[in-house]
């Protein structure tokens, strides 16, 4: 069976509602103008969107434990927002038993699991064989999470909306298609 691989933000979602509510929680709901900026000018790593706009310095590790524990408070108060859907959801529930799905994320395990239970397609995912930043540290443009992946499932592609995460999947000798998401995400 092909194994698909799936980037989550800008393939299945737009993640950036999300992180953003974290962010602003994370600073006790204030800067939401510096915030919104720093991401539109082109900034998607919260950590460094966090360092920029905080009067809080901290390392990585510390920044993704905090942004963690907001994350889980928010969801447990069910104040984070529904995913949007993109198309690529309706194409996982058509071939739900057709095809092996994973996915490799820079996101967090936390954030991806919300997104792929409130979308529907959790129990489709191969979670176990699944790579985000908290169980595999190399950036995807290495091409090392694709390795990783295509030493266990030898037929495997890669879906994403990222020419770095296909620089990666080429290093890998992996197929891949590129997509574009369905509209960019304005405030």
């Amino acid at each position: 069976m092909k194994t698909i691989i799936f980037d989550i933000d800008g393939t299945i979602t737009n993640m950036w509602p999300i992180e953003k509510l974290v962010l602003l929680s994370l600073l006790n709901k204030k800067r939401e103008t510096d915030i919104e900026n720093s991401y539109q000018s082109g900034m998607r790593d919260t950590y460094k969107i966090f360092l920029a706009i905080s009067k809080k310095k901290t390392n990585k590790v510390n920044y993704q434990k905090f942004y963690n524990q907001k994350f889980m408070l928010l969801e447990n108060k069910r104040q984070l927002p529904k995913p949007e859907k993109y198309p690529a959801v309706d194409f996982i529930l058509r071939n739900k038993t057709r095809y092996h799905f994973l996915f490799v994320t820079g996101g967090q395990d936390k954030e991806t699991r919300y997104v792929l239970k409130r979308l529907g397609i959790y129990e489709i995912f191969d979670l176990a064989n699944s790579l985000n930043k908290n169980n595999y540290r190399f950036s995807k443009s290495t091409g090392l999470p694709f390795k990783k992946i295509k030493k266990e499932f030898l037929d495997c592609l890669l879906i994403s909306d990222s020419q770095s995460d296909c620089d990666g999947a080429k290093k890998a000798g992996m197929p891949f298609i590129i997509i574009k998401p369905p509209k960019p995400y304005c405030p």
